[in-house]
């Protein structure tokens, strides 16, 4: 068993046999909205008093305008389009 561990390790290469994520892809919007929020924020608040509000909000700000983007897009693509072509 321990001979086959290292076997198994050497096969695997990230960027030539990624993991497949393609159902939780959409989900990883998240924490990339927070991450650049944090960042953001740490650049550009003068004090840290109220700093993870801030970033908290900055985030639901993101998340509600790429929503508000896919839904004009849907309409777009799937509505409108068809009709004028």
């Amino acid at each position: 068993m321990n001979t086959l561990l290292p076997a198994l390790t050497l096969a695997y290469r990230p960027f030539l046999d990624p993991i497949d994520i393609s159902g939780w892809w959409g989900w990883l919007v998240i924490p990339m909205a927070f991450l650049i929020s944090m960042v953001y924020k740490a650049i550009r608040v003068p004090t840290m008093r109220r700093y993870w509000r801030q970033v908290v909000k900055m985030t639901v700000q993101v998340m509600v305008v790429m929503l508000l983007m896919c839904i004009g897009l849907y309409v777009i693509v799937l509505w409108a389009a068809p009709r004028y072509f």
